[in-house]
């Protein structure tokens, strides 16, 4: 019985010895925990990550620069397309004819062209030919004046003469009859060269006009080459081509129907450059740059793909939106945004060949 209660007094006494020591190890764990939260908390980050990501890639949709009726489709869903295949045919039959009318039209203005350069170019044999006509005047009025001069001279020697009685008065009437001739030849002929001259002032007035009328026609031509290349192009644009490489997908458009220009017809994804767009919250990008590396761990794959951070969006994610945030009008309350961050996958790696833009990543880039 002694024995008994002398270990029930020893027990109470144990124990008052063994809590302290329990005390301290849990407060040392507390410590601890403590000591490596703050550590957390102040030691510089090596990575910032975020489930806020997707893969993108820059499609691009394909649209009709002609309008017409759809006479073939000539890929299918999810077909892989080099940039120049044909993907989509338009009815030629209106633009074959439009075609031909510029032919036509052209050939015509050319015609126009060569009959007024024709018609500059007899305008120019006909001054010419009244510069020489002039000169043919002058040469008839310089021998005009000649035999009056010396028809005069006669009629001054034979009046003469005839006081003496040297000559008859028939001689002298003969003489005097010849140089009223030689005064109206030298009149004549001056009356010619006037005429000659105004028909020369007349040709040489028509000159500019004819020479723009030659503009005219060349101009028309002009337009009719235009109107004609324009109309090969249009006929060209009646087949739709692959702007770049990729894969069709949603494909919208089906023979017999009847497209506009700029309709989109289907859409081309260049699968072979696809990045990601990581949504980093503000307070994460401090001090993000481009050139760090990155990590994206793709979901619909389970693997991780190594990249490199290419660029940061010039602004938030709302700062882009159609209705702008507007902290400065009504109540106010702050979120913190997210900033794109574009992160270029390396080149080389197998699994690139199965990311489709849309997929969910998770991206984690290295600060340090």
């Amino acid at each position: 019985m002694n024995v008994q209660a002398a270990i029930e007094a020893e027990a109470p006494v144990r124990r008052r010895v063994a809590l302290p020591k329990k005390a301290w190890k849990v407060g040392l764990i507390a410590l601890v925990i403590a000591a490596a939260g703050i550590w957390w908390l102040l030691a510089p980050r090596t990575a910032e990550s975020t489930d806020n990501a997707y893969l993108q890639a820059d499609a691009s949709e394909v649209a009709p620069r002609v309008g017409g009726l759809v006479t073939a489709v000539l890929v299918k869903d999810n077909q892989a397309v080099r940039a120049g295949d044909p993907l989509v045919r338009i009815d030629v039959r209106d633009y074959d004819s439009r075609l031909m009318a510029a032919e036509a039209a052209v050939a015509d203005a050319d015609a126009q062209v060569a009959t007024a350069r024709a018609t500059l170019a007899s305008l120019g044999a006909e001054q010419k030919l009244a510069a020489a006509q002039i000169r043919s005047v002058n040469t008839q009025i310089a021998a005009a004046d000649a035999e009056y001069a010396r028809a005069a001279e006669d009629r001054r020697r034979y009046n003469a003469l005839l006081v003496d009685g040297f000559v008859t008065r028939r001689d002298t009437e003969q003489v005097d009859a010849t140089a009223v001739g030689a005064a109206s030849a030298a009149q004549r002929s001056r009356a010619d060269l006037g005429a000659s001259v105004e028909a020369a002032a007349v040709t040489r007035a028509k000159g500019p006009i004819l020479s723009a009328q030659v503009k005219a026609a060349e101009a028309e031509a002009a337009k009719a080459r235009a109107a004609l290349a324009l109309a090969k192009l249009d006929r060209g644009h009646t087949l739709v081509a692959a702007p770049i490489d990729g894969v069709v997908g949603n494909r919208r458009i089906q023979v017999g129907d009847y497209v506009q220009p700029g309709s989109r017809l289907l859409s081309v994804v260049p699968v072979r450059s696809i990045y990601v767009v990581a949504n980093f919250k503000e307070t994460q990008t401090r001090e993000m740059r481009p050139g760090q590396k990155a990590d994206v761990y793709v979901d619909a794959l389970g693997e991780t793909l190594h990249g490199t951070v290419e660029s940061l969006a010039p602004g938030s994610g709302s700062a882009f939106t159609l209705l702008p945030f507007e902290p400065g009008s009504g109540n106010f309350t702050k979120i913190v945004q997210r900033v794109g961050v574009r992160i270029r996958l390396d080149p080389g790696q197998a699994a690139l060949a199965a990311l489709r833009p849309g997929l969910s990543v998770t991206a984690k880039v290295r600060l340090r």
